[in-house]
């Protein structure tokens, strides 16, 4: 996928929403950067679901929210929701309100345009700005360079074997979702699934600490969960997600470690976070 590719398709996903795509289009015009990253209906976890954020710059961890004439009914709805999403991102979110008043959308367009812009200057003066390259996003030679994985920068990949590659595994092809580490001891590399299948029933908690493990096999049971609390194996997780452009993602979640106090016979494995960036070791 080209930027072009990228950039229309972020669009077209506002294209049967007037407002919100008014407002999208002038804001990432206006800021006329295509070393600028931007996503449309931004996924965020929330306690009792998730939540879709209008605009999304990762790179300044900043969301849009777009208030069309609507959102004055249901305001409280708005504070909660704001509210689940800083939460959990510590991100920032900036709202635009809908007028009739053509100019005061446009003023309040401009006005965070200036904003950002300035942020991106503070980032530059202090050697912090990162530009975006499409080309390097999911390379894992990209991250070799850069020397670590940080679960608070998102690193992504595309396929299993890059991440695993990423950490040194030197593999061509992959068949499997579970790999012992030949770089990191007493550490294997895990690509979960956080969704109920015909094998397995995870999960992970609504700010990525907790995971609950269960095999769904009754004849297997009592073999794997005995397997694991007797191997207690430092987990670098990469789940298994769907980006906001349909795209299969393996994001790196950081390293978990099994809780055998936590644990039962009943409910299953759960595994902590214990640590959030991982050092790339070559």
């Amino acid at each position: 996928m080209t930027k072009r590719e990228y950039i229309i398709s972020q669009i077209a996903k506002t294209n049967k929403k007037n407002y919100e795509n008014y407002v999208v289009t002038r804001i990432y015009h206006r800021l006329n950067r295509n070393d600028l990253k931007f996503m449309t209906q931004q996924y965020v976890n929330r306690p009792d679901g998730h939540a879709l954020t209008d605009m999304y710059f990762p790179q300044l961890k900043l969301h849009i929210e777009i208030d069309e004439p609507f959102h004055k009914k249901q305001k409280k709805l708005d504070i909660n929701r704001e509210s689940d999403i800083i939460q959990a991102t510590n991100h920032e979110i900036h709202r635009i309100k809908i007028t009739e008043d053509l100019t005061k959308i446009d003023n309040q367009v401009e006005s965070l345009v200036e904003r950002i812009r300035k942020n991106i200057e503070i980032k530059e003066r202090n050697d912090e700005w990162e530009p975006w390259d499409l080309e390097k996003e999911f390379n894992p030679l990209y991250f070799q360079e850069k020397g670590y994985l940080d679960v608070n920068e998102n690193p992504s990949f595309r396929r299993i074997v890059d991440a695993c590659n990423c950490l040194g595994q030197n593999y061509k092809s992959v068949q499997q979702a579970w790999f012992k580490s030949k770089i990191y001891p007493n550490h294997n590399l895990w690509f979960p699934k956080f969704y109920e299948n015909d094998e397995w029933d995870n999960k992970i908690s609504s700010d990525g600490k907790i995971i609950t493990e269960k095999c769904k096999d009754k004849d297997k049971y009592e073999s794997w969960f005995n397997s694991v609390i007797s191997n207690n194996v430092k987990r670098i997780t990469f789940p298994r997600s769907i980006d906001n452009l349909g795209f299969r993602l393996y994001k790196f979640a950081g390293i978990f470690e099994t809780s055998i106090d936590d644990s039962t016979f009943e409910n299953g494995i759960i595994h902590k976070l214990i640590q959030t960036r991982i050092e790339i070791i070559h």
